[in-house]
């Protein structure tokens, strides 16, 4: 992108924080902050030219996208608002050597809006670039294409999805977002632009090489053992602590033109986990299987869906389900032809039959259209949950969301739940668990009835990330730390990714005046002196 020095309109783009925006205090997170300003840059330029005046009276500023994290990471602390959700543009195509497409977004385009895009291939591109109309015609020539991440919320801003390193239901297979993005344009403290592709900027021998030039020090002990660092992937995920994405280039896939959705449902939950293992083992035995989703969700899940579901116009039409279903599990099936999936799907029928499920209850879909209509029984988890909160807001306002984002890989899924749902007893509270069944990374919503269960909720989810971390397992794997998740690294070592943001930071950002109180405190790490580097 062509660098354009800004124009001195900052105090017409720079708005006082009246009434009529208050709804930008806050997230999913049902927390809610405080700010003195906001602004709705439209262009690259426009972005720079707000947080130059800003840096200059050194006023922080916290960056949003469609605000649907569930960590707090877009709620305000003070200061600016720089929210990005009329960047929706899309600003061109590339095609590389190999002829894969790559698709440039400004960072305010909604999932589902791209989807929608990709879907009618119609792009407005009176503005790009020769290189990026002959892309466009290979895109156009070539089979249908996607972009894989798919979190929950298909409302997510693209940069949201990006700043959060965000992984989705289908995460089983594509893996997170970060995987498929080539590359980002950032805006820095200073109001400067820059260019960070994959691989161009790679840690070497602890130093960080910098767009325009100069390296940074990184502490080697914080350095995975054979890891290799790339700088796009530390800005990826770091909740906009290091500076504003601006846009970033997405790696298309080609769309299988095969896609199936199951969900299967059962009366006894260890028949579920029984199901899910036999299918996890078999996919690890046959890297060729295509099943890219496993999804799991509890008792308390399907009835808080159920409710759901008399209020929800999206949900209405799908099906009913017994009364005596204790869990279900959604999967998705990817495959370019009949041959490939019809096998596979007979075996799981075969499986979830032997495990307790009722092949008749048994809903399928096919097709893109009718496999998205399933994923929303899958998508209504979280939203049903946010409504419980919601409610229980209103007699408590203190109460926010209180789930956890953590994973445990080298357990069976059976003692994962077990250790859960043990604890959860024991204090007497109820909570919602579903999630990515596959990968030991179940999500554990906590819904107190009063503030006192939010409490022993709050204390019982500082436990379990205790524990997780012993065994080796990730406190915070896709929703960040945000501000609600970052005291859990009160009383454990920091995670080798979450020190290296923080280097970056106290160097790139000094003043701490992107995204405060997103970043664990080091002022906080150093009162626990048992734990020595930790937070």
């Amino acid at each position: 992108m062509k660098e354009t020095m800004p124009t001195d309109q900052s105090d017409k783009l720079i708005l006082p924080l009246e009434a009529l925006y208050n709804e930008y205090l806050t997230d999913e997170s049902r927390t809610s902050g405080n700010a003195e300003s906001i602004s709705f840059p439209r262009s690259e330029a426009q972005v720079r030219e707000i947080v130059s005046a800003l840096f200059e009276r050194q006023i922080p500023i916290t960056v949003q996208g469609s605000r649907t994290g569930i960590t707090g990471g877009a709620v305000p602390a003070g200061g600016h608002i720089l929210n990005l959700s009329k960047m929706t543009r899309v600003t061109g195509m590339e095609q590389d050597q190999d002829g894969n497409v790559s698709i440039r977004v400004e960072p305010g385009i909604l999932l589902s809006e791209l989807d929608c895009r990709l879907e009618n291939r119609r792009f407005d591109t009176a503005d790009w670039d020769i290189q990026a109309l002959t892309a466009f015609r290979a895109y156009k020539e070539a089979g249908r294409l996607f972009w894989p991440p798919d979190p929950s919320e298909s409302s997510a801003s693209v940069g949201g999805i990006a700043a959060s390193n965000s992984r989705g239901i289908c995460a089983h297979h594509y893996g997170p977002a970060g995987d498929h993005i080539k590359s980002i344009r950032v805006v820095d403290g200073k109001g400067h632009g820059h260019s960070i592709a994959r691989g161009e900027y790679v840690v070497s021998d602890g130093l960080c090489p910098l767009p325009g030039g100069g390296t940074l020090p990184l502490d080697p002990t914080d350095l995975d053992p054979g890891s290799t660092v790339d700088l796009l992937d530390l800005y990826l995920g770091s909740q906009g602590m290091l500076g504003v994405i601006t846009e970033l280039t997405l790696a298309l896939k080609p769309l299988p033109s095969e896609l199936w959705g199951i969900v299967f449902f059962f009366n006894d939950q260890s028949g579920a986990v029984t199901f899910v293992e036999s299918v996890n083992q078999r996919s690890k035995a046959q890297s060729a299987t295509r099943i890219v989703a496993i999804e799991l969700m509890d008792h308390t899940t399907l009835e808080s869906i159920r409710e759901f579901k008399q209020v929800n116009t999206r949900l209405k039409d799908l099906p009913d389900w017994q009364h005596s279903v204790t869990t279900a599990v959604y999967m998705e099936i990817h495959g370019n032809s009949a041959e490939e999936i019809d096998p596979l799907c007979e075996w799981l029928m075969e499986t979830a039959a032997e495990s307790g499920c009722d092949p008749a209850a048994t809903w399928a879909a096919c097709g893109k259209m009718e496999t998205e209509r399933l994923r929303l029984f899958r998508r209504g988890a979280p939203e049903a949950v946010n409504r419980l909160i919601d409610m229980a807001r209103q007699t408590d306002s203190r109460i926010t969301k209180l789930g956890t984002d953590m994973r445990l890989t080298g357990t069976s899924l059976s003692e994962l739940i077990a250790l859960y749902q043990t604890d959860l007893a024991a204090s007497g509270l109820k909570a919602a668990i579903f999630g990515h069944a596959a990968d030991g990374h179940l999500h554990v919503n906590i819904l107190p009835r009063d503030y006192r269960e939010f409490d022993r909720g709050q204390r019982l989810i500082e436990n379990w990330a205790r524990r997780i971390d012993a065994l080796g397992g990730s406190v915070v794997t896709e929703h960040g730390a945000g501000k609600i998740r970052k005291g859990l690294f009160r009383s454990m070592p920091l995670p080798n990714r979450l020190k290296l943001i923080r280097c970056l930071k106290r160097q790139l950002d000094p003043q701490e005046l992107w995204n405060p109180g997103n970043m664990p405190d080091s002022l906080e790490i150093n009162k626990n002196p048992d734990t020595g580097n930790r937070a």
